[in-house]
């Protein structure tokens, strides 16, 4: 554990992300402990509103510099408008599919598509909640495994700082 209270290269929740994409090349997953009663919304929830200033200013560099190879780009949600409801977007997220367990979120580019899960189980010691964190990949093309390893270190670096966010206190 660090000393966020972030647990890197835990047991990744795949079988939603999974079967959306149909396989898939890369997976990652980091967890957290949670506050008793916790569901997945609220772990949610609490990710996407405790993000950093300065990861928004990063999304903005990224899209500018992949504009011109029109990649999609990330629409910024104010923190007041977040909610997690099926449909929506925000940022990098589609919210796929929203249950109290498991909020699956993505979008597909034409470099790649994506699935993150944002996902609430038991701790193996049974002494809690954990919220888990899992990233899943699908590439397209040697394109799709270039861009994401170009921008996977910043991807270690955002997903465990914002999820250390909704760590337990």
């Amino acid at each position: 554990m660090t000393s966020t209270g972030v647990r890197r290269h835990v047991e990744p929740v795949l079988d939603g992300a999974v079967a959306d994409l149909g396989g898939y090349d890369h997976a990652d997953a980091v967890a957290v402990d949670l506050p008793a009663g916790t569901d997945a919304v609220e772990f949610t929830r609490l990710v996407f509103t405790g993000t950093p200033e300065w990861v928004h200013r990063l999304l903005t560099v990224r899209d500018k510099a992949m504009a011109p190879f029109g990649l999609q780009r990330q629409e910024r949600v104010p923190t007041a408008d977040i909610r997690v409801e099926p449909g929506l977007k925000m940022g990098p997220f589609r919210l796929l599919t929203v249950t109290g367990t498991e909020v699956l979120c993505g979008d597909d580019d034409k470099h790649l598509d994506f699935r993150t899960s944002f996902a609430v189980r038991p701790i193996a010691a049974g002494t809690g909640l954990e919220g888990v964190c899992t990233t899943v990949v699908r590439f397209h093309r040697r394109v799709g495994r270039l861009y994401f390893r170009a921008i996977e270190p910043f991807h270690h670096l955002i997903v465990p700082h914002v999820v250390g966010k909704a760590a337990r206190p």
